[in-house]
């Protein structure tokens, strides 16, 4: 019989979809895909806040209701990934004297505790993942340091912090469906897990989490994160230049930039790419043509523009609206990261991740903006058996479920204090032992 730990579910709250999907670790360790759904999030959630609680407890019903049914199994917890403008990010460090030289939980507890004192704030709530937190025993780092004999106990932690209410109005969402909130993560973290290699975290890599409404990064090098952020930014903001500029919908904005991309010819202008003269032709003998067939230029015929728009735009419109904003919003990630000294660490490039990542020709941008390779991040490291799940929009939530997995190991080893379903089961057996044996 299989262990309930085996199996997890984990929800990522997006603005134009709200994911869940269900994972099961087999007994290998492989991590396996086995149900997933998913239900429109607009109007239910905008950069990673809740604006409508009855709506989003609708979407996550059907979103949830799909996963299990394909999986054929229910999940009494949740985990979920947190992001927004509203959340702050940082890298800490606590140190303890290791008392009988022989580290132990307690000592660990410690040293995060001590790590966390400098950003507790009234109203917030931090939160940080087991794959974003090191160890060293007398300054060697080690993965496990229980057991390990040492004078000092240090740590390096990520920790994300967020307004109350928002994890407040996530934890009443998922328990609206009667299940519990088990464990949170930062989800340019969650999309790091779910598409790195062992190699682009040791020898480093900038991870971009292109969503509809934010951008999430993370650095990484030497297998440590060195720096994250959330920009209160995302592809809906090229969503919005296109429906402003051609007076469209924005369904119809969504499609004209899902099927032209990004201009290749415009990425050339900019960055002065030379192209390759032809040799003219030789003139014909004989008297010369009174005109010359000129190319005329490409022209769009849009459906839904408002009275008295036009109708039909030159292709080089659109084009310009599209190019322009996305290079915009690279160059603020790479001022961002310049800012910070955390370019010079990109060894193995930029993986972009996100729904708004498989826009045509934004990875030919980023690399003619950033000068390092690019390219467009897969969830990895999981057998994934749907195919819908195959594609860059789910790269979070599948490493919401490898995060899953993580810390539900590191709580059974004492590595890391239970919080959410784990905890209630906890509490639930100690108060029944207590009533009928003690």
């Amino acid at each position: 019989m299989r262990h309930r730990a085996d199996i997890v579910g984990a929800v990522d709250f997006g603005s134009r979809e709200i994911r869940v999907l269900i994972g099961r670790q087999e007994s290998d360790g492989a991590v396996r895909i086995i149900g997933h759904g998913t239900a429109p999030g607009h109007g239910c959630v905008s950069q990673g806040v809740i604006q409508d609680r009855n709506a989003a407890q609708v979407a996550l019903k059907k979103a949830l209701a799909g996963a299990e049914k394909e999986a054929r199994a229910k999940v009494r917890s949740l985990f979920c990934g947190i992001n927004g403008k509203n959340v702050e990010t940082f890298i800490r460090e606590g140190n303890v004297k290791v008392e009988g030289e022989l580290v132990e939980r307690v000592h660990m507890a410690e040293a995060r505790d001590i790590a966390s004192r400098d950003i507790l704030a009234p109203g917030k709530r931090i939160a940080s993942s087991i794959s974003a937190q090191e160890w060293y025993v007398d300054d060697l780092r080690v993965l496990d340091p229980i057991g390990i004999c040492g004078q000092v106990l240090k740590t390096r932690v990520h920790f994300a912090r967020l307004p109350a209410a928002i994890e407040d109005n996530l934890v009443a969402c998922i328990e609206s469906q009667g299940r519990e909130l088990e464990d949170m993560i930062f989800l340019p973290l969650a999309a790091s897990l779910g598409t790195l290699t062992p190699e682009d975290m040791e020898l480093g890599v900038a991870v971009i989490d292109f969503g509809r409404s934010t951008t999430g990064l993370a650095v990484f090098r030497d297998f440590r994160i060195l720096g994250s952020h959330s920009f209160e930014w995302g592809g809906y903001h090229i969503t919005r230049d296109v429906a402003a500029g051609l007076q469209v919908t924005f369904e119809e904005a969504d499609e004209l930039i899902l099927e032209y991309g990004i201009s290749d010819e415009f990425i050339r202008r900019e960055f002065n790419e030379e192209e390759q003269e032809e040799e003219p032709e030789p003139e014909p003998e004989g008297p010369a043509p009174r005109h010359r067939d000129r190319k005329e230029p490409a022209r769009i015929k849009l459906k839904t523009v408002v009275s008295g728009a036009p109708s039909i735009v030159e292709q080089s419109e659109l084009d310009m609206i599209i190019f322009e904003r996305a290079k915009e919003l690279l160059v603020k990630i790479r001022q961002h990261l310049n800012a910070r000294g955390l370019a010079k660490n990109l060894v193995r490039g930029i993986v972009l991740t996100g729904g708004a990542s498989v826009i045509k020709n934004y990875v030919a941008l980023a690399e003619a903006l950033f000068q390092v390779p690019v390219r467009v991040g897969q969830p990895n490291s999981v057998e994934i058996l749907p195919h819908e799940v195959k594609a860059p929009e789910f790269a979070a939530s599948v490493g919401i479920v490898r995060h899953a997995f993580e810390y539900r190991t590191a709580v059974r080893h004492g590595r890391v204090e239970a919080r959410g379903a784990m905890r209630s089961s906890a509490k639930r057996l100690a108060g029944f032992l207590r009533k009928y044996f003690f």
